[in-house]
């Protein structure tokens, strides 16, 4: 029997902690490109959008969709490379989903990436077919703070969104599920706890959450 409620996941900072790759890919493509986007630029401005939105920061506004098209696949080819051989789960993710798949709770990651990274993560944690529904940069139009990724999974996954509980790592993330209608649950690996005090809950990995909790949170309405 499913459950009246689903879970929403977005992926980079929250299946994994890739923060530092991430950076360390737009540095090396900055530097080959003569610009330059400090580690606090990024975790601001840059980590939780999508690539669009990120070039245009750095580039400005002018760049073209063809030099954003061949720039995002040639950022995303470096930070793969780099991050390949580096590749965990965040602490406890792999058990809390199975605990969920066990429930039937259904699953979903919304994010910002692109398909051939979410397939590179979901094969490297071994969590391949695990998910109903991916939404992924290529279904979406708006990048967060927009709610439109996560309203695109709550549809696919015929979820009204009161009845969805988002984990997020990023704070355009947050106020993304924040303006969706969702209940959301920080993971603090990009962010500190105390950056992340519009969640509905905060937690520093998956070690010390399991499915009550989520019926508690959606209760506490």
């Amino acid at each position: 029997m499913e459950a009246g409620f689903a879970v929403i996941f977005d992926m980079d900072g929250v299946l994994i902690d890739n923060f530092t790759w991430h950076l360390l890919a737009w540095e090396t493509f900055c530097k080959k490109h003569r610009k330059h986007i400090s580690a606090e630029e990024f975790r601001e401005h840059v980590f939780g959008g999508n690539n669009p939105d990120h070039l245009r920061y750095i580039f400005g506004n002018g760049i073209s969709d063809a030099l954003i098209q061949e720039y995002s696949r040639e950022k995303e080819s470096i930070y793969r490379e780099l991050y390949r051989n580096q590749i965990v789960p965040v602490k406890g993710l792999t058990e809390f989903i199975h605990q969920l798949k066990k429930l039937n709770i259904p699953l979903a990651i919304a994010t910002s990436a692109e398909r051939e990274n979410v397939d590179f993560i979901l094969d490297a944690i071994q969590c391949t077919g695990i998910f109903d529904v991916i939404v992924d940069s290529s279904m979406i139009s708006k990048g967060k703070p927009d709610p439109e990724v996560f309203l695109k999974a709550a549809l696919l996954l015929d979820k009204k969104p009161e009845n969805c509980i988002i984990f997020e790592d990023s704070l355009k993330g947050i106020e993304a599920s924040l303006r969706a209608g969702m209940k959301v649950v920080g993971v603090a690996t990009t962010h500190y706890y105390a950056e992340l005090t519009e969640a509905h809950k905060v937690i520093p990995d998956f070690s010390g959450i399991n499915p009550p909790d989520l019926e508690q949170l959606l209760k506490n309405s």
